[in-house]
């Protein structure tokens, strides 16, 4: 049983959560008077299926002490793909060249802007995909993309060194990591894997986003200098706008 709800304006923050089990409802407001829309996420102080709690989480990362204790923690790795995205998205947009750089510890990798190594941008062993998510997740673990078009991302087989989860460097092999996310046997053999974590946390993203664009938004209606306000679904019916007036006209 859930009892309460964590609330955030922020979709990525919410997909990294909810790609840990932790309950997402969602609240779309439309403010008539300011024109402003407001989504809100409601996460569940729980995780379904593990020990995580939202708050303690939220509290670890804000801190830096996640950072410090788990590097590789699943949070964070949606999190870096989170960004990743964002920036792609963005490079897309104004086309400016990003380059992976890594983060403290050298165990991940998240966008910058920058040109990236020559070594890389040239390399012989190139895999394609048009899967954005994945374009993402696969910038956690030290894969850049070196061409986009069409839809389509061109990336390197190998990128940057990183540190794994026992301390060693580790060039991972995008072509074969891939193939093992898609036949599932990367998640059910290391269930743990940065990959793993950055590509739920997308798949979330992407769920959330097409729940959205399905889910009727409220109305929130306000009365001219008065305080008094209330809301409504948008295709409120006549008898409902009724009872709003009537709201309304209370002294």
């Amino acid at each position: 049983m859930i009892e309460g709800w964590w609330p955030t304006h922020n979709v990525n923050l919410a997909a990294c959560l909810g790609a840990l089990g932790m309950p997402v409802r969602t609240d779309i407001v439309f403010d008539e008077r300011s024109g402003d829309e407001i989504t809100t996420f409601y996460l569940g102080l729980q995780s379904l299926w593990n020990a995580l709690h939202t708050d303690q989480l939220i509290q670890q990362w804000q801190s830096g002490e996640l950072e410090r204790a788990d590097p590789l923690h699943p949070f964070l790795c949606g999190l870096r793909a989170s960004h990743n995205a964002v920036m792609l998205e963005s490079s897309l947009r104004n086309g400016r060249h990003l380059r992976l750089a890594a983060t403290v510890g050298n165990h991940a990798t998240i966008y910058i802007e920058g040109d990236e190594l020559p070594s890389l941008r040239e390399a012989d062993e190139l895999i394609e995909t048009n899967d954005a998510a994945l374009v993402a997740a696969l910038g956690v673990i030290g894969i850049p993309v070196i061409e986009h078009e069409r839809g389509s991302f061109r990336l390197p087989r190998f990128g940057h060194s990183v540190l794994a989860s026992n301390g060693e460097l580790v060039r991972h092999d995008a072509q074969a990591l891939t193939q093992q996310l898609r036949d599932g046997s990367l998640e059910r053999d290391d269930p743990q894997h940065p990959l793993v974590s950055a590509y739920n946390a997308r798949c979330v993203h992407a769920q959330i986003t097409t729940h959205l664009h399905s889910t009727a938004r409220r109305v929130l209606l306000r009365k001219p200098r008065s305080i008094r306000s209330a809301f409504v679904a948008e295709d409120a019916s006549d008898d409902m706008l009724d009872r709003v007036q009537r709201h309304f006209r209370i002294p």
